[in-house]
């Protein structure tokens, strides 16, 4: 582990960095042979800002106060789905990404959620194989709320499942 603080954005908080930070990190996906998801479009400083709004942007910074990690989740069909997890090129591998998931189950239990959704990428080793340590359970098809499975089918309809995407779930009981 890092030394980091592991915290929910504030309205003063500068969040200007945070859109290039999804970038650059995307570009680990290039390394994998993965050019369309490295090239992916990050969210606009605004969405940031409204995610922030909505209590549901947690930031993780450096002992000096940069940013060097965040993520932002939204409720979808009775859980707190995790949209992205961002940690900075170069910060990488000092469980910076596990401590903003542990914060994320927090967030979920303090706003009344007793579970969790994401979608990511069954074997890129920082995607699907780091949440199954962390107890996320691969979801059927057939298990997928309405939300979940519309959310699915836009990563299809975008070309994101040339390689193998999985939904997951955590209970938080």
């Amino acid at each position: 582990m890092t030394d980091v603080t592991i915290r929910q954005a504030e309205p003063d908080d500068d969040l200007t960095d945070l859109p290039a930070m999804q970038i650059a990190a995307g570009a680990l996906f290039r390394e994998l042979g993965m050019d369309l998801v490295a090239d992916g479009r990050a969210p606009e400083l605004s969405e940031f800002e409204a995610v922030r709004t909505r209590g549901n942007l947690i930031v993780a910074a450096s002992r000096e106060g940069a940013y060097v990690g965040f993520l932002r989740t939204c409720p979808l069909d009775g859980a707190l789905h995790v949209e992205q997890v961002t940690v900075a090129p170069g910060s990488g591998r000092r469980g910076i990404g596990r401590q903003l998931m542990r914060a994320a189950e927090q967030l979920a239990l303090r706003q009344g959620f007793t579970r969790m959704t994401l979608t990511t990428y069954r074997d890129v080793p920082f995607n699907g194989p780091s949440y199954e340590q962390l107890d996320w359970m691969a979801l059927n098809d057939e298990d997928l709320t309405d939300g979940l499975a519309t959310e699915r089918r836009g990563e299809v309809a975008a070309g994101l499942d040339q390689w193998p995407r999985i939904a997951m779930g955590k209970s938080l009981r």
